[in-house]
Protein backbone atom coordinates (compact mmCIF):
# COMPACT_ATOMS: atom_id res chain seq x y z
CA UNK A 1 0.00 0.00 0.00
CA UNK A 2 1.68 3.47 -0.77
CA UNK A 3 2.02 6.28 1.39
CA UNK A 4 -0.07 9.26 1.58
CA UNK A 5 1.37 12.52 2.41
CA UNK A 6 -0.09 16.12 3.04
CA UNK A 7 0.81 17.93 -0.37
CA UNK A 8 3.23 21.09 0.18
CA UNK A 9 3.02 23.32 -1.79
CA UNK A 10 5.74 26.44 -2.01
CA UNK A 11 4.94 27.71 -5.39
CA UNK A 12 1.42 28.97 -5.72
CA UNK A 13 0.80 32.59 -4.47
CA UNK A 14 -1.68 32.50 -1.60
CA UNK A 15 -4.25 35.35 -0.70
CA UNK A 16 -4.00 36.68 3.06
CA UNK A 17 -7.78 37.29 4.37
CA UNK A 18 -8.68 40.91 3.41
CA UNK A 19 -10.08 42.26 6.75
CA UNK A 20 -6.86 42.37 9.45
CA UNK A 21 -8.77 40.91 12.36
CA UNK A 22 -9.00 38.03 10.52
CA UNK A 23 -5.59 37.03 10.46
CA UNK A 24 -5.51 36.49 14.58
CA UNK A 25 -7.45 34.19 16.76
CA UNK A 26 -10.46 35.48 19.01
CA UNK A 27 -8.84 34.94 21.98
CA UNK A 28 -5.45 36.55 21.05
CA UNK A 29 -4.12 39.34 23.55
CA UNK A 30 -3.64 41.23 20.50
CA UNK A 31 -7.35 42.61 20.63
CA UNK A 32 -7.05 43.44 24.81
CA UNK A 33 -4.08 44.99 24.34
CA UNK A 34 -4.87 46.95 21.08
CA UNK A 35 -8.34 48.31 23.17
CA UNK A 36 -6.28 49.15 26.78
CA UNK A 37 -3.41 50.90 24.47
CA UNK A 38 -6.50 53.28 22.60
CA UNK A 39 -7.91 53.95 25.94
CA UNK A 40 -4.29 55.75 26.85
CA UNK A 41 -5.45 59.84 26.01
CA UNK A 42 -2.39 60.60 24.03
CA UNK A 43 -2.37 64.27 25.00
CA UNK A 44 0.97 63.21 26.82
CA UNK A 45 2.27 61.46 24.12
CA UNK A 46 5.19 63.14 22.28
CA UNK A 47 4.56 63.98 19.20
CA UNK A 48 5.50 66.45 15.84
CA UNK A 49 2.93 68.84 15.75
CA UNK A 50 4.51 71.33 13.73
CA UNK A 51 3.37 68.94 10.77
CA UNK A 52 6.91 68.55 9.21
CA UNK A 53 8.38 65.85 7.67
CA UNK A 54 7.11 62.48 6.82
CA UNK A 55 4.09 61.58 8.58
CA UNK A 56 4.10 60.36 12.08
CA UNK A 57 2.81 56.92 13.54
CA UNK A 58 -0.09 57.05 15.62
CA UNK A 59 0.65 57.12 19.66
CA UNK A 60 -1.82 54.63 20.43
CA UNK A 61 -0.40 52.27 17.88
CA UNK A 62 3.53 52.23 18.66
CA UNK A 63 1.95 51.83 22.68
CA UNK A 64 -0.14 48.56 21.23
CA UNK A 65 3.32 47.38 20.01
CA UNK A 66 5.65 47.77 22.52
CA UNK A 67 2.76 46.61 25.05
CA UNK A 68 2.08 43.73 22.69
CA UNK A 69 5.68 42.80 22.34
CA UNK A 70 7.16 43.17 25.74
CA UNK A 71 3.97 40.91 26.87
CA UNK A 72 5.93 37.96 24.96
CA UNK A 73 9.31 38.83 25.92
CA UNK A 74 10.34 40.66 22.41
CA UNK A 75 12.44 44.10 24.05
CA UNK A 76 15.16 45.06 21.74
CA UNK A 77 14.11 47.61 19.08
CA UNK A 78 15.33 45.76 16.66
CA UNK A 79 13.70 42.26 17.32
CA UNK A 80 10.46 44.45 17.78
CA UNK A 81 11.01 45.97 14.26
CA UNK A 82 11.77 42.21 12.90
CA UNK A 83 8.34 41.23 14.40
CA UNK A 84 6.11 43.48 12.39
CA UNK A 85 7.15 41.13 9.49
CA UNK A 86 6.88 38.22 11.16
CA UNK A 87 4.66 37.91 13.69
CA UNK A 88 1.07 38.02 12.51
CA UNK A 89 -0.73 39.79 15.93
CA UNK A 90 1.83 42.39 15.44
CA UNK A 91 0.85 42.58 11.88
CA UNK A 92 -2.57 43.28 12.84
CA UNK A 93 -1.44 45.92 15.72
CA UNK A 94 0.29 47.99 13.46
CA UNK A 95 -2.42 47.83 10.50
CA UNK A 96 0.58 46.58 8.53
CA UNK A 97 2.63 49.04 8.83
CA UNK A 98 6.80 48.45 9.81
CA UNK A 99 7.98 51.22 11.97
CA UNK A 100 11.81 51.15 11.71
CA UNK A 101 13.97 50.12 14.89
CA UNK A 102 15.17 53.92 15.40
CA UNK A 103 11.53 54.89 15.57
CA UNK A 104 10.56 52.41 18.02
CA UNK A 105 13.61 52.89 20.46
CA UNK A 106 12.75 57.02 20.10
CA UNK A 107 9.37 56.80 20.71
CA UNK A 108 10.15 54.78 23.96
CA UNK A 109 12.89 57.10 25.23
CA UNK A 110 10.73 60.23 24.68
CA UNK A 111 6.99 59.03 25.97
CA UNK A 112 7.99 58.36 29.76
CA UNK A 113 4.76 59.89 30.90
CA UNK A 114 2.44 58.39 28.33
CA UNK A 115 4.14 55.14 29.11
CA UNK A 116 3.39 55.80 33.10
CA UNK A 117 -0.38 57.01 32.16
CA UNK A 118 -0.47 53.00 30.52
CA UNK A 119 0.49 51.45 33.33
CA UNK A 120 -1.96 53.43 35.44
CA UNK A 121 -4.56 52.55 33.10
CA UNK A 122 -4.41 48.49 33.40
CA UNK A 123 -4.69 48.88 37.26
CA UNK A 124 -7.88 50.99 36.44
CA UNK A 125 -9.31 48.50 33.97
CA UNK A 126 -8.25 45.45 37.03
CA UNK A 127 -10.33 47.47 39.10
CA UNK A 128 -13.52 48.24 36.70
CA UNK A 129 -14.04 44.29 35.54
CA UNK A 130 -14.11 43.84 39.43
CA UNK A 131 -11.17 41.32 39.11
CA UNK A 132 -9.00 43.82 41.68
CA UNK A 133 -10.15 45.09 45.40
CA UNK A 134 -6.88 46.90 45.46
CA UNK A 135 -7.14 46.33 49.38
CA UNK A 136 -3.79 45.01 50.31
CA UNK A 137 -0.39 45.52 48.47
CA UNK A 138 2.37 43.27 48.97
CA UNK A 139 5.58 45.44 48.69
CA UNK A 140 9.28 43.71 47.78
CA UNK A 141 12.31 44.95 45.28
CA UNK A 142 14.67 42.90 43.32
CA UNK A 143 18.26 43.94 41.73
CA UNK A 144 18.31 44.10 37.87
CA UNK A 145 21.25 44.76 35.50
CA UNK A 146 22.05 47.98 33.97
CA UNK A 147 22.96 48.45 30.13
CA UNK A 148 26.40 48.97 31.81
CA UNK A 149 29.54 47.26 32.06
CA UNK A 150 32.45 46.81 33.82
CA UNK A 151 35.02 48.17 31.58
CA UNK A 152 33.12 51.55 31.81
CA UNK A 153 33.73 51.22 35.25
CA UNK A 154 35.90 53.23 37.41
CA UNK A 155 36.43 54.86 41.16
CA UNK A 156 36.05 58.21 41.19
CA UNK A 157 39.26 59.91 41.90
CA UNK A 158 40.77 57.96 39.01
CA UNK A 159 37.97 59.68 36.46
CA UNK A 160 38.48 62.56 37.99
CA UNK A 161 41.95 62.83 37.25
CA UNK A 162 41.51 61.47 33.74
CA UNK A 163 39.03 64.05 32.93
CA UNK A 164 41.43 66.70 34.26
CA UNK A 165 44.36 64.95 31.95
CA UNK A 166 42.43 64.50 28.78
CA UNK A 167 41.29 68.35 29.43
CA UNK A 168 44.35 69.90 29.01
CA UNK A 169 45.31 67.43 25.97
CA UNK A 170 44.37 67.87 22.04
CA UNK A 171 42.21 65.07 20.73
CA UNK A 172 44.84 64.13 18.24
CA UNK A 173 46.82 63.15 21.57
CA UNK A 174 43.87 61.59 23.30
CA UNK A 175 43.50 58.84 20.14
CA UNK A 176 46.97 58.33 20.47
CA UNK A 177 47.27 57.99 24.24
CA UNK A 178 46.20 54.94 25.76
CA UNK A 179 46.15 54.62 30.15
CA UNK A 180 47.72 52.47 31.85
CA UNK A 181 45.23 50.74 33.34
CA UNK A 182 43.96 48.13 30.69
CA UNK A 183 40.88 47.03 33.14
CA UNK A 184 39.37 50.53 32.16
CA UNK A 185 38.01 51.49 28.50
CA UNK A 186 36.68 55.07 28.84
CA UNK A 187 35.44 57.69 26.71
CA UNK A 188 36.38 60.73 25.07
CA UNK A 189 37.44 63.88 26.83
CA UNK A 190 33.48 65.59 26.27
CA UNK A 191 31.75 62.28 27.50
CA UNK A 192 34.21 62.09 30.61
CA UNK A 193 33.24 65.52 31.30
CA UNK A 194 29.46 65.07 31.25
CA UNK A 195 29.81 62.04 33.23
CA UNK A 196 31.37 63.65 35.97
CA UNK A 197 29.16 66.67 36.13
CA UNK A 198 26.19 64.14 36.26
CA UNK A 199 27.75 62.71 39.14
CA UNK A 200 28.26 65.66 40.89
CA UNK A 201 24.35 66.88 40.19
CA UNK A 202 23.58 63.19 41.34
CA UNK A 203 25.36 63.39 44.74
CA UNK A 204 24.52 66.87 45.59
CA UNK A 205 20.73 66.28 44.83
CA UNK A 206 21.28 63.31 47.21
CA UNK A 207 22.82 65.06 49.97
CA UNK A 208 19.67 67.61 49.72
CA UNK A 209 17.26 65.04 50.08
CA UNK A 210 19.57 62.84 53.10
CA UNK A 211 19.29 66.30 54.91
CA UNK A 212 15.39 66.30 54.47
CA UNK A 213 14.83 62.99 55.52
CA UNK A 214 17.12 63.72 58.76
CA UNK A 215 14.63 66.31 59.37
CA UNK A 216 11.69 64.80 58.90
CA UNK A 217 13.25 62.05 61.27
CA UNK A 218 14.08 64.58 64.26
CA UNK A 219 10.46 66.40 63.79
CA UNK A 220 9.29 63.14 64.19
CA UNK A 221 10.39 61.53 67.38
CA UNK A 222 10.70 57.91 66.08
CA UNK A 223 13.35 55.65 64.15
CA UNK A 224 16.76 56.20 63.99
CA UNK A 225 18.49 59.26 61.96
CA UNK A 226 20.38 58.02 58.81
CA UNK A 227 23.80 58.90 58.27
CA UNK A 228 25.14 62.34 56.54
CA UNK A 229 26.64 61.82 53.43
CA UNK A 230 30.39 63.37 53.05
CA UNK A 231 30.68 67.19 51.71
CA UNK A 232 32.28 65.42 48.31
CA UNK A 233 32.02 62.30 46.31
CA UNK A 234 34.64 59.81 48.10
CA UNK A 235 37.16 59.35 45.67
CA UNK A 236 36.89 55.31 46.18
CA UNK A 237 33.60 55.41 44.80
CA UNK A 238 32.88 53.49 42.27
CA UNK A 239 31.16 54.91 39.11
CA UNK A 240 29.84 54.01 35.35
CA UNK A 241 30.73 56.60 32.56
CA UNK A 242 27.66 55.18 30.48
CA UNK A 243 25.00 55.09 33.03
CA UNK A 244 26.18 57.31 35.68
CA UNK A 245 22.84 56.44 37.59
CA UNK A 246 23.41 53.26 38.23
CA UNK A 247 25.45 51.30 40.80
CA UNK A 248 27.18 47.79 42.29
CA UNK A 249 24.17 45.79 43.91
CA UNK A 250 23.98 42.26 44.76
CA UNK A 251 21.71 40.15 42.31
CA UNK A 252 19.96 37.01 43.33
CA UNK A 253 22.33 34.91 41.66
CA UNK A 254 25.35 35.72 44.05
CA UNK A 255 27.18 38.31 42.30
CA UNK A 256 27.78 42.02 42.30
CA UNK A 257 26.57 43.27 39.33
CA UNK A 258 26.09 47.23 37.53
CA UNK A 259 21.93 47.54 38.25
CA UNK A 260 19.03 49.05 39.54
CA UNK A 261 16.61 48.04 42.46
CA UNK A 262 13.19 47.11 40.86
CA UNK A 263 10.64 48.38 43.17
CA UNK A 264 6.73 46.81 43.10
CA UNK A 265 3.54 46.87 44.66
CA UNK A 266 1.48 43.93 43.87
CA UNK A 267 -2.64 43.22 44.69
CA UNK A 268 -2.58 40.18 46.85
CA UNK A 269 -5.75 38.89 46.01
CA UNK A 270 -4.98 39.38 41.56
CA UNK A 271 -1.54 39.47 41.66
CA UNK A 272 -1.61 43.02 39.64
CA UNK A 273 1.00 45.49 39.90
CA UNK A 274 -0.11 48.90 41.41
CA UNK A 275 3.24 50.68 41.89
CA UNK A 276 6.39 50.17 39.76
CA UNK A 277 9.58 52.48 40.83
CA UNK A 278 13.10 52.45 40.71
CA UNK A 279 15.27 53.04 43.19
CA UNK A 280 19.64 53.13 42.56
CA UNK A 281 19.93 52.47 46.45
CA UNK A 282 20.25 48.28 46.72
CA UNK A 283 18.79 48.81 50.22
CA UNK A 284 15.22 49.14 50.97
CA UNK A 285 14.58 50.66 54.11
CA UNK A 286 13.76 53.89 52.60
CA UNK A 287 11.47 52.51 50.19
CA UNK A 288 8.13 51.47 51.85
CA UNK A 289 6.58 55.30 52.08
CA UNK A 290 7.34 56.46 48.32
CA UNK A 291 6.09 52.87 46.24
CA UNK A 292 3.02 52.86 49.27
CA UNK A 293 2.31 56.14 48.48
CA UNK A 294 2.68 55.89 44.54
CA UNK A 295 0.14 52.19 44.82
CA UNK A 296 -2.40 54.24 46.88
CA UNK A 297 -2.18 57.11 44.27
CA UNK A 298 -2.74 54.65 41.52
CA UNK A 299 -5.23 53.26 43.05
CA UNK A 300 -6.82 56.06 43.90
CA UNK A 301 -7.33 55.65 47.18
CA UNK A 302 -8.11 52.06 47.94
CA UNK A 303 -4.99 50.73 49.55
CA UNK A 304 -5.54 49.68 53.24
CA UNK A 305 -2.97 47.27 54.36
CA UNK A 306 0.85 47.23 53.27
CA UNK A 307 3.14 44.29 53.75
CA UNK A 308 6.46 44.12 53.28
CA UNK A 309 9.38 41.97 54.90
CA UNK A 310 12.19 42.96 57.00
CA UNK A 311 14.18 44.75 54.49
CA UNK A 312 11.92 47.37 54.75
CA UNK A 313 12.20 47.69 58.58
CA UNK A 314 12.20 51.98 59.38
CA UNK A 315 9.57 53.03 61.88
CA UNK A 316 9.85 56.52 60.68
CA UNK A 317 8.69 55.25 57.14
CA UNK A 318 5.92 53.10 58.91
CA UNK A 319 5.09 55.82 61.20
CA UNK A 320 4.57 58.57 58.47
CA UNK A 321 2.58 55.95 56.27
CA UNK A 322 0.04 55.46 59.01
CA UNK A 323 -0.14 59.58 59.44
CA UNK A 324 0.00 60.89 55.84
CA UNK A 325 -1.95 57.84 53.98
CA UNK A 326 -3.58 56.37 56.96
CA UNK A 327 -2.35 53.35 55.16
CA UNK A 328 -1.46 50.45 57.93
CA UNK A 329 1.96 48.89 57.18
CA UNK A 330 2.72 45.40 58.38
CA UNK A 331 6.42 44.75 57.79
CA UNK A 332 8.52 42.02 59.75
CA UNK A 333 11.41 43.00 61.89
CA UNK A 334 14.58 42.65 61.45
CA UNK A 335 16.99 41.38 64.05
CA UNK A 336 13.83 40.96 66.89
CA UNK A 337 16.65 39.49 69.50
CA UNK A 338 18.31 43.01 69.72
CA UNK A 339 15.29 43.98 71.13
CA UNK A 340 15.86 41.93 74.35
CA UNK A 341 19.36 43.86 75.28
CA UNK A 342 19.16 45.94 78.09
CA UNK A 343 21.22 49.41 77.95
CA UNK A 344 20.39 52.96 78.23
CA UNK A 345 17.99 54.59 75.90
CA UNK A 346 17.34 57.65 74.69
CA UNK A 347 13.15 58.61 74.31
CA UNK A 348 13.59 58.56 70.39
CA UNK A 349 14.84 54.73 71.14
CA UNK A 350 12.64 53.84 73.87
CA UNK A 351 9.57 54.88 71.17
CA UNK A 352 11.37 52.68 68.44
CA UNK A 353 11.55 50.24 70.66
CA UNK A 354 7.65 50.04 71.50
CA UNK A 355 6.42 50.27 67.77
CA UNK A 356 8.91 47.19 67.25
CA UNK A 357 7.43 45.47 70.10
CA UNK A 358 3.98 46.01 68.52
CA UNK A 359 4.44 45.49 65.17
CA UNK A 360 6.05 42.00 66.44
CA UNK A 361 2.87 40.72 68.86
CA UNK A 362 0.88 41.85 65.50
CA UNK A 363 3.28 39.56 63.09
CA UNK A 364 2.82 36.38 65.62
CA UNK A 365 -1.62 36.56 65.76
CA UNK A 366 -3.22 34.46 62.80
CA UNK A 367 -4.02 37.53 60.82
CA UNK A 368 -0.41 38.82 60.81
CA UNK A 369 0.90 35.59 59.78
CA UNK A 370 -1.61 34.83 56.80
CA UNK A 371 -0.57 38.63 55.32
CA UNK A 372 3.10 37.26 55.06
CA UNK A 373 2.16 34.38 53.59
CA UNK A 374 0.47 36.46 51.29
CA UNK A 375 3.13 38.48 50.32
CA UNK A 376 5.38 35.57 49.87
CA UNK A 377 2.74 34.03 47.18
CA UNK A 378 1.74 37.01 45.45
CA UNK A 379 4.90 39.52 44.93
CA UNK A 380 7.57 36.89 44.85
CA UNK A 381 5.17 35.25 42.00
CA UNK A 382 5.29 38.26 39.99
CA UNK A 383 9.48 38.53 40.13
CA UNK A 384 9.24 34.61 39.31
CA UNK A 385 7.10 35.42 36.49
CA UNK A 386 8.74 38.68 35.13
CA UNK A 387 12.27 37.19 35.30
CA UNK A 388 11.55 33.54 33.85
CA UNK A 389 8.23 33.24 32.24
CA UNK A 390 8.73 36.45 30.59
CA UNK A 391 13.01 36.54 30.21
CA UNK A 392 13.20 40.09 31.85
CA UNK A 393 16.33 40.14 33.84
CA UNK A 394 18.51 43.04 32.09
CA UNK A 395 17.03 47.03 31.52
CA UNK A 396 17.75 48.14 27.66
CA UNK A 397 17.74 51.66 28.83
CA UNK A 398 20.27 54.24 30.50
CA UNK A 399 19.55 56.49 33.08
CA UNK A 400 17.41 56.50 36.34
CA UNK A 401 14.40 57.90 34.37
CA UNK A 402 14.55 55.93 31.18
CA UNK A 403 14.84 52.88 33.28
CA UNK A 404 12.16 53.74 34.96
CA UNK A 405 9.99 53.79 32.60
CA UNK A 406 10.73 51.01 31.22
CA UNK A 407 10.16 49.14 34.46
CA UNK A 408 6.52 50.72 34.02
CA UNK A 409 6.01 49.49 30.58
CA UNK A 410 7.24 45.76 31.45
CA UNK A 411 5.07 46.40 34.95
CA UNK A 412 1.67 47.21 32.26
CA UNK A 413 2.44 44.23 29.70
CA UNK A 414 2.46 41.78 33.03
CA UNK A 415 -0.67 43.31 34.02
CA UNK A 416 -2.38 43.01 30.51
CA UNK A 417 -1.29 39.08 30.51
CA UNK A 418 -2.50 39.01 34.06
CA UNK A 419 -5.78 40.26 33.07
CA UNK A 420 -6.70 38.34 30.30
CA UNK A 421 -5.79 35.58 32.27
CA UNK A 422 -8.30 36.31 35.14
CA UNK A 423 -10.76 37.30 32.27
CA UNK A 424 -10.58 33.85 30.40
CA UNK A 425 -10.40 32.00 33.77
CA UNK A 426 -13.97 34.03 34.83
CA UNK A 427 -15.86 33.14 31.30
Amino acid sequence: MAEKFVNVDRDTPMLLPPDLRDWVEKDDIAHFVLEVAYRVSPDSAHVNNRGSGLAQYPPSMMLALLLYCYSQGIYSSRKIEKATYSNISVRYLTGNCHPDHDTIASFRRRNKQFIKQAFVTTVKVGQEVGLSRLGTMAIDGTSLKASAGKKTTCFYGNLESLCNERMERAEQEERETQTSDKSINLPSKAKLTQALAKIDRGYEKRKRQREILRKEVKDGDVGSLPHQLPAKVPASKKVNTVDTDCHFMPMKEGFYSLGYNAQLAVDTGSLLITAALISTSSNDSHQLLRVAQESHRNCEGMVETVVADSGYDNNHQINELEKKCGIHAVVAVKDPHRLSIKHKQSKRRQRTRALKIKRIEELETKKGKGLLKQRNASVETVFGIIKHAMQFRAFLQRGRENVDAEWKLISAAFNLKRLASLMAASR
